[in-house]
């Protein structure tokens, strides 16, 4: 199903993170490289207990290990913002929101521009071999035959609640009321708006927050400005293909 149209989708799907639940022990990581068909790739031990050490083409979600203080979880994958930066950034409309709220590379459309990078403020989109980018896709494809992401299902802790983003806002607000710190709602246009993965945590294990998931931009990037420079780029490219075709022509008579 080809997933069309740039526009922020209020409804959809969410996912509520209790990092108090995980245990770090990757199977949501194993979980979306096999439901994804993602190449395996020879990893370098970096000394942490983190591995791969990012998100690549082929890792859309890795379950990073904040070891400061003690050792924290976070599982981590495309944020999938109510107000994607990627998808206004990107010059070609490659990047889409499904209306289940997943935002989508269309590997078809990508030209391997590497706008979506620029603007994301999560640095998710990683460029492939073929020179396109790729990310996590919310497991769309599941979703839209009644299913959960491939990492929700196999969770064996249940640090993931899968439900329509209303439900998703509602959890967040009574566990903020709790005294919990929540991520994920309410952020800097910047960040997106807002997330569709809202992470909760006790103060005790929200270091690994603080330390992965920005609550204040790193770059102050418009989303509209990469737009319009991309556009500006496209628009001097054709130009000087057509300035190409008729010099060729005119050489060749035609």
């Amino acid at each position: 199903m080809r997933i069309t149209g740039i526009e922020r989708v209020k409804n959809g799907y969410g996912v509520l993170v209790d990092l108090d639940k995980c245990i770090g022990c990757r199977a949501c990581q194993l979980a979306c490289k096999e439901w994804n068909g993602l190449p395996a790739e020879e990893l370098v031990f970096t000394g942490s207990f983190t591995s791969p050490s990012k998100l690549s083409a082929s890792n859309w979600k890795v379950v990073f290990f904040h070891e400061t203080r003690g050792i924290l979880p976070l599982p981590f994958q495309c944020m999938h913002c109510l107000d994607p930066p990627c998808a206004l950034a990107c010059p070609v409309s490659a990047i889409v929101i499904s209306n289940e709220g997943a935002v989508v590379i269309n590997r078809d459309d990508c030209l391997g521009i590497g706008n979506c990078l620029a603007a994301c403020p999560f640095d998710v989109p990683a460029r492939g071999g073929d020179g396109k980018y790729y990310k996590c896709t919310f497991c769309v494809d599941r979703i839209q035959h009644g299913l959960q992401p491939a990492c929700v299902e196999v969770c064996p802790t249940s640090v993931f609640t899968f439900a329509p983003m209303g439900v998703i806002i509602d959890m967040a607000k009574r566990e903020t009321a709790r005294g919990r710190v929540v991520y994920g709602v309410g952020l800097d246009r910047y960040i997106g708006g807002g997330t569709r993965w809202v992470y909760v945590a006790s103060k005790e294990r929200s270091a690994a927050m603080e330390k992965i998931l920005p609550h204040v931009p790193k770059k102050k990037l418009d989303p509209y400005r990469w737009f319009f420079v991309s556009l500006k780029r496209r628009v001097r490219l054709v130009a000087l293909i057509s300035m190409l075709n008729r010099f060729i022509r005119k050489r060749l008579g035609v």
